[in-house]
């Protein structure tokens, strides 16, 4: 019997190369570095994902908050605002939370590590309870982030983008940039435990991002009058 596919894989002895290889696989372009594709000690190859791409290139950010319920109030609401004199746009990777349950009145129903995940748009910030500061994923890196990022007790909801429940108490929600902030705009992450006999839990949440450069526009050139009459008589002739 032939017991070939069992065999360790041998790899050839090329691996995938920046300067030799997709451009796009390697992400070449970000900040004008080859970031390599990932490659094992046995040769399988992998395409990174656009956060660890971005992470590398220091362009991935997170910010962390937590309360304590019931006295820290039943929501955590974080905003994202991008200036609108802003260069760069936010694109929304995850939100992860968790929530433990110390204590509650009386006998546990089970439902009281219930979660509820909403992304939307707000009109405008307001009643800001605390200013936070996001980390760059990229350990030393300079470059920091351009939105100013919030947290609020009491907001007006606009267009909803997301909206869920998480029986579990769990939330690794990925995104991976498919909610898109442009300059101008408010963008709020909202976690909510809705249980009424909780007497001490703890709630956190992680949330990452990336920003990237707006791309200019490319203006067509007015032509010039010499260049209008050549074009003229060409048509003429």
């Amino acid at each position: 019997m032939d017991r070939s596919y069992d065999r360790p894989f041998k790899p050839d002895t090329r691996y995938l190369d920046c300067k030799t290889d997709s451009v796009l696989s390697c992400g070449q372009g970000i900040d004008g570095l080859a970031r390599p594709v990932q490659v094992d000690t046995e040769g399988a190859v992998s395409v990174l994902p656009n956060a660890a791409v971005y992470a590398q290139a220091g362009r991935l950010f997170s910010v962390t908050d937590s309360i304590v319920l019931p006295t820290g109030g039943p929501f955590i609401a974080l905003t994202f605002e991008n200036p609108a004199t802003n260069g760069q746009v936010m694109y929304l990777e995850q939100v992860a939370a968790g929530i433990f349950v110390n204590e509650v009145t009386g006998e546990r129903v089970g439902n009281e590590q219930t979660i509820d995940l909403l992304v939307a748009q707000i009109p405008q910030v307001r009643d800001v309870d605390e200013t936070l500061t996001p980390v760059n994923n990229l350990s030393g890196s300079p470059r920091t982030s351009t939105l100013l990022v919030r947290t609020v007790d009491d907001f007006d909801l606009g267009p909803v983008h997301f909206s869920n429940i998480y029986p579990s108490g769990e939330i690794e929600q990925n995104f991976r940039g498919r909610i898109i902030l442009p300059p101008g705009h408010i963008l709020l992450v909202l976690i909510v435990n809705r249980a009424s006999n909780i007497t001490n839990a703890l709630l956190a949440v992680t949330i990452t991002w990336w920003e990237l450069p707006l791309t200019p526009k490319k203006r067509k050139r007015k032509r010039t009058r010499e260049e209008a009459g050549e074009e003229a008589k060409k048509e003429q002739e």
